[in-house]
């Protein structure tokens, strides 16, 4: 195992996150080849070539029937089951404002039956931050069951560059502040912070190195691009704290690796940054 990826995406035709209408769109955007659809097999053995123990984001998130909703975590579910050496495990993306109960029940029964990593939750998406009381509850059953909470900051490539950002009010949800207060109030919940949080990486900062509970990974952008005071914690007082992801299949697992393997990071950084970071956070060193 080189990496322990905590933000993988599917390319199955059952588990793609994305249609394949927006192909195209991503693949100018990040300037790859997307290998859309593959089998089942096909994707595991990508994944274990690159020597990656993969989390995924399945496509559940914001679908309101649950007997969907269901088929499609216990698709998931079963992958992780089948394939344990590669398929680390998987984030449920709840719906937020709908079925609310509905979707608590299906979190639990994820965790434990499923092996879930715990919840992924995009502010972005619902323009709802994630120190909104609505999310507590989530919050209250991944502290109990000791998984994590993943949470979106910063900037996103999901409708960049497009009219209106797809409807997507950006900055309204994504600064650190919002995590700075679950993690104030959820003390014995590791909170994982997603993306580089550009242009708010400062706040986040202040964050990681106040908050033990709160780590970032960094997935959607290449180190080369990082501001250099995240390129420095990395590498320094945070060297704890950053994970790997990486937003396959919009970023290769070879590019990923050469530009990080080009920081002239120390080996122990680079290998905490890889898995040694995100096992602390699973608990499973």
């Amino acid at each position: 195992m080189k990496v322990i990826d905590v933000q993988t995406q599917m390319t199955t035709k059952k588990g793609a996150l994305w249609p394949e209408s927006y192909k195209e769109f991503f693949e100018a955007s990040f300037k790859t080849k997307i290998p859309y659809y593959q089998s089942e097999e096909e994707m595991i053995k990508g994944f274990s070539e690159a020597d990656a123990r993969v989390i995924l984001v399945p496509p559940a998130g914001g679908k309101t029937d649950f007997g969907e909703v269901r088929e499609i975590h216990d698709y998931v579910g079963q992958l992780k089951k089948d394939y344990p050496e590669v398929v680390y495990s998987f984030w449920v993306t709840p719906a937020i404002g709908v079925n609310i109960i509905k979707w608590i029940r299906e979190l639990e029964r994820c965790i434990k039956d499923l092996g879930s990593a715990g919840i992924y939750y995009n502010g972005f998406t619902t323009g709802i931050p994630a120190s909104d009381k609505l999310l507590y509850p989530f919050y209250d059953l991944c502290q109990e069951a000791n998984v994590p909470v993943k949470i979106s900051v910063g900037h996103t490539a999901a409708g960049a560059g497009m009219p209106g950002g797809m409807g997507i009010h950006l900055l309204r949800t994504e600064n650190p502040v919002y995590i700075d207060d679950v993690a104030a109030d959820f003390p014995s919940l590791n909170v994982i912070a997603t993306h580089c949080a550009w242009p708010y990486h400062n706040e986040m900062i202040s964050v990681m190195l106040h908050k033990a509970n709160v780590y970032n990974d960094l997935h959607g952008w290449l180190p080369k691009y990082f501001p250099p005071e995240i390129r420095r914690e990395i590498n320094g007082r945070l060297r704890n704290k950053f994970l790997f992801g990486s937003d396959f299949p919009f970023f290769t697992f070879q590019r990923l690796y050469e530009d990080w393997e080009a920081q002239n990071l120390k080996a122990d950084v680079l290998e905490n940054v890889f898995y040694r970071n995100a096992q602390r956070v699973f608990g499973r060193e």
